[in-house]
Order: structure tokens, then sequence, then C-alpha cells
């Protein structure tokens, strides 16, 4: 008997919404620190951020990116087994938050150290 192989469901893709004009490197390192937060609760998760329609391969590659980044560009979508996208919608807000001009809070100096935010 051949093993039912069960696709990972996904939530609908979010418009993230960045109004800051000097959106820069601090604000993709908040959101490192707040995707990192998702996935230590949710182990079994993808986020996905989408940048023009794909799929960034890494966070890195937004900061060669930052000058020229396309602010209406981003979207998020989760990816799930168990289908349990309940703390979607407060990843989608972090994230939102993050990109603004208060992203230091989610900047943490402690090394090793994740933020404790779901």
């Amino acid at each position: 008997m051949e093993p039912v192989y069960t696709p990972a469901k996904h939530s609908p893709p979010r418009k993230i919404v960045i109004e800051n004009e000097a959106f820069g490197f601090g604000n993709i390192e908040a959101w490192a620190n707040i995707i990192r937060s998702y996935n230590e609760k949710h182990p079994e998760h993808q986020v996905i951020l989408l940048y023009q329609g794909q799929p960034v391969q890494s966070l890195t590659y937004l900061f060669k990116l930052v000058k020229g980044v396309d602010r209406d560009a981003f979207e998020l979508v989760v990816s799930a087994q168990d289908a349990d996208f309940s703390q979607v919608a407060k990843l989608y807000r972090l994230l939102v938050e993050g990109a603004g001009t208060t992203y230091e809070k989610f900047i943490s100096h402690e090394i090793h150290r994740t933020l404790k935010l779901f």
C-alpha cells in the first residue's frame, strides 16, 4: 500500500502594507525576528513572503534590494499541513508593524534569543 501524500494547505495571500517611506535594513531585521518567533511557536508551518508574486528565498535577498524595493509588492502566505492558521492574522499584523517606523521593538540585542510574540 502506497503512503498517501496530503499536500499542505495555504492561507490566503495578504498584502503587506508598507507606508514607511524609510523602509530599510532595520525593518527587514524586524521581519526576520518576527518570522523566527512565529516559526518557534509553529515549527511545522512555512512562512512564505512573496515579492512581486515570487517567493523570497531568504531575507538576505531583501537586504540587497532595500534601496530599490517596491513597497507595494509584498504578500504573506503561510503553508501548513495542520491548516491551523489561527495566528496568521497576528503574524500579518506584526509584519505590518515591523515594516513601519516603530520597528525597533522587534530588534533584539541579545544573541540567540527569540522574541516571545506568539
